[in-house]
């Protein structure tokens, strides 16, 4: 049987499509870290210790953050954590998405989040949890997959939706 499940519309997964605040990617990014270190020949920023990544609306916590910049200026950013955590308003909305992880790695080039480890993405009373969570920011898609477990059974994705109040479209 497959692990993975895809879940087509963010719509199904959250009850709406899952934007970040958009006034987000133009505002100012803020870190602090008990220490941290950049190579810029190689294009690597590490930081360590209790990280604090603020950019607008989004707040990341983890303990280590690597984030690597190609020639292109792609960039991958690498969290770990016990676990890593954040929250990010949602574009238009008062709402707030909610996540974590063991790992939270982002690709800019292809527009992929993964949450590996104990994941779970909340917004509001809905949810979906499995051991990864990839996320397309581009397709506003996931696939949520269960993993395997311990003693080597499948391990299961779990999805919370609440029923639409009445009159709400």
């Amino acid at each position: 049987m497959r692990h993975s499940v895809l879940i087509a519309l963010t719509a199904l997964v959250l009850s709406a499509p899952v934007m970040a605040e958009k006034a987000d990617s133009e505002k100012p990014i803020e870190l602090s870290a008990d220490r941290g270190s950049l190579d810029q020949k190689k294009g690597v920023t590490v930081w360590e210790g209790n990280v604090v990544v603020v950019q607008g609306t989004l707040n990341l916590k983890a303990q280590r953050v690597t984030v690597t910049r190609d020639a292109q200026g792609n960039q991958q950013l690498q969290a770990q954590g016990s676990p890593v955590t954040f929250r990010q308003k949602v574009d238009g909305s008062n709402e707030y998405v909610e996540g974590s992880a063991s790992n939270v790695n982002y690709n800019t080039a292809a527009n992929l989040a993964t949450l590996t480890g104990n994941a779970r993405v909340k917004r509001g009373q809905d949810s979906v949890s499995g051991a990864v969570i990839v996320y397309n920011t581009a397709t506003e898609t996931y696939q949520a997959s269960g993993g395997s477990t311990a003693s080597g059974n499948s391990g299961r994705v779990t999805v919370i939706l609440q029923p639409k109040a009445q009159g709400t479209p």
